[in-house]
Parts: structure tokens; C-alpha cells; sequence
């Protein structure tokens, strides 16, 4: 099982390598069967390749940059969610020109070998302003 604060580390290492626009480093905290459902209720990301394209759209086309708040760590020794902001570039834009903010509250999992197995990140219609407003 790993611990705790190790968990907590991992998806505060995320959100670095986010921000740092890595997507390489993004892709290796991934088990390569690793799970993203961003949001919760669309179709699943799964697999390598398929997480590989996803995280180059949040990274370059949305330009995402994110705000995480205090991780909590569940007591199944896998489990991490914390609320979070995130700035991105609005799809429907293609200019680039308007910014959104997007309140979120993700849940990651964390297995054995210490790479993220499941991302799921949870927000509505109702989370999403302009940015800064």
C-alpha cells in the first residue's frame, strides 16, 4: 500500500508537470492502462496512446493551467481527491481570446506501483465563468 503522503505527493506532482506544460512527464505519473473520466459521465480515456492525445489538448490546445487546493487522502490506501481551479482556453473560441475558469473537485487512484490507475474529474455547466469574474 502506499502511503499516505506519497499519494498526496503524486497528484500534487500532476498538477506541476501540468502547469510546467510536460507532457511527457504528465504521461509517465500514468499507469499505461490508467483511466481519465474528465468529466465524470463522458466517454472514458483509456490506454497509453489514448491518454497521450488527451493530455496534449489540455496542456496545449486548452492551455490549462490549474490551482489545486488541500489534497485528502482516503483511508483505502489508494484514493486522493481535492478541489481545484482550472484556467483554460474556451473550445468554442478559436480565436484563443476568452479564458474560462472551471471549479472542479478531482479524485485520483493511486496504485501499488505508485503511477495514477484513475483520474475522474468532477464539474457541471454551472462550475464554468469566464476567467477572473
Amino acid at each position: 500500500m502506499i502511503d499516505e503522503t506519497q499519494r498526496k505527493a503524486t497528484v500534487l506532482e500532476y498538477f506541476e508537470r501540468v502547469n510546467a506544460k510536460d507532457l511527457d512527464g504528465v504521461v509517465k505519473l500514468f499507469a499505461t492502462d490508467a483511466v481519465v473520466a474528465d468529466p465524470v459521465g463522458a466517454p472514458h480515456v483509456a490506454g497509453e496512446e489514448a491518454l497521450r492525445a488527451y493530455f496534449q489538448r489540455v496542456l496545449h490546445e486548452f492551455d490549462t493551467h490549474d490551482v489545486p487546493g488541500v489534497p485528502s487522502g482516503a483511508q483505502d490506501g489508494q484514493s486522493v481527491a481535492l478541489p481545484l481551479k482550472a484556467t483554460i482556453n474556451n473550445p468554442q473560441d478559436p480565436t484563443g481570446g476568452v479564458r474560462l475558469d472551471v471549479n472542479l473537485v478531482s479524485v485520483f487512484t493511486i496504485g501499488e506501483d505508485g503511477l495514477i490507475s484513475e483520474m475522474r474529474a468532477y464539474w457541471g455547466l454551472t462550475d464554468i465563468a469566464p476567467a477572473g469574474a
